[in-house]
């Protein structure tokens, strides 16, 4: 049984056709990513600004408050990572190499019109894929890592509140039972 050289053609188009699908299959997954990290960005800033009431500055037991400075300290670590993702994120459709590729896919894979650098063509898409991928990939690392650092701060924050209230609470109890006597 032969194959024709209309079948190989064939199966490289549909190949080549896949392959680009699956690189806008992930840049729209960088592209969600991208603004989940925003949103993440903007909940860490937050985070990072915020203080305490006055009742939880006198009630806060020391060790409270250091563990929630450390949490928060390690923003400065975070933010730089975030930032880049974002950046990367935002240009990774408009570089030269790849809106070259989108041409050649408007104007050769989808017509299916004779393309004289087919293997060259395959190996850029294939690039650009690897390159994509690796993006996604230390994006959703970067996002791990900063819920992380977003969750540590909102336990230390809960921990050092509900000490402090419990505090509060204790001091009013014995100023409470002071004054019976």
């Amino acid at each position: 049984m032969e194959i024709s050289e209309q079948e190989i053609l064939l199966e490289q188009w549909q190949s080549l056709d896949m392959l680009w699908k699956a690189i806008l299959s992930i840049e729209s997954s960088i592209e969600s990513s991208r603004l989940s990290m925003d949103g993440l960005r903007n909940e860490m800033e937050n985070a990072f600004r915020s203080t305490l009431a006055v009742e939880e500055k006198l009630n806060a037991l020391q060790a409270d408050v250091s563990q929630w400075t450390k949490a928060k300290s390690r923003v400065h670590y975070a933010l730089p990572k975030v930032r880049e993702f974002i950046h990367k994120a935002t240009w990774a459709s408009t570089l030269p190499e790849r809106k070259r590729l989108e041409e050649i896919v408007k104007n050769h894979i989808e017509p299916r019109v004779l393309l004289p650098e087919i293997d060259k063509v395959r190996e850029q898409l294939e690039h650009l894929q690897k390159d994509r991928q690796v993006l996604f990939a230390s994006g959703n690392a970067v996002y791990q890592e900063c819920r992380g650092i977003t969750a540590e701060i909102q336990r230390a924050l809960s921990t050092l509140q509900r000490n402090a209230a419990d505090n509060a609470r204790r001091k009013k109890d014995a100023k409470r039972t002071k004054g019976k006597y």
